[in-house]
């Protein structure tokens, strides 16, 4: 479990997370407006920025994996290659069963991350972190990003199913993407909403 209380952060004097109190514990989607601070408060659990004030609980020894708004994939590698690159374990076998999973074709597997399409680099980077062994706190930002209504589908099941067991805290401002997970929905100011009814995947 995560406990996050009167965090504070600004850039430049502009105020971008104000007192915000949260608790995530296992899979929570975090929902909000663009702009209002949620890749922020990624990176601040990330431990790429540090808050102005307030308080973080249970990061300590925690191991993570991380899903940027940018795909920061190696252009010179394939797919695979850069799952496997950073996933501490994952096979060559796993990754390529993985991506063919979310509709890479043999040719696509062949393929230079460089010359993916915006969908396919997105997929990759979301099986990264995914499949990175040894992680037991996840933080994805927005990665459902450039995938059409089936792709996203498959995507979330994915999701679903390799972040179990797992401190997952998911940032999208999608609202059929969170309905397909089936986890509470967090809103910044820290209410936890009811978790939507999930659809079967």
């Amino acid at each position: 479990m995560i406990r996050i209380s009167g965090l504070h952060k600004a850039f430049a004097g502009r105020q971008v997370l104000a007192g915000v109190n949260l608790t995530i514990d296992g899979p929570t989607v975090l929902m909000g407006p663009s702009g209002q601070g949620k890749t922020t408060l990624l990176r601040i659990l990330m431990g790429l920025e540090k808050p102005d004030a307030g308080n973080l609980e249970g990061l300590a020894g925690r191991r993570i994996g991380a899903m940027f708004q940018e795909d920061r994939l190696c252009p010179q590698l394939t797919a695979a290659d850069n799952i496997c690159l950073t996933g501490r374990g994952v096979t060559r076998a796993q990754a390529e069963a993985e991506l063919r999973a979310l509709s890479f074709s043999d040719a696509d597997l062949q393929t230079r991350a460089a010359s993916l399409s915006g969908g396919q680099k997105r997929r990759t980077a979301l099986l990264r972190a995914l499949l990175c062994q040894g992680v037991d706190l996840l933080l994805l930002d927005e990665p459902f990003t450039g995938m059409d209504d089936a792709l996203v589908d498959r995507a979330a099941a994915a999701v679903v199913r390799l972040a179990a067991g797992r401190d997952t805290l998911l940032v999208t401002h999608d609202h059929a993407a969170a309905r397909l997970l089936g986890w509470p929905v967090l809103q910044l100011a820290g209410e936890t909403l009811p978790a939507p009814e999930k659809k079967n995947l």
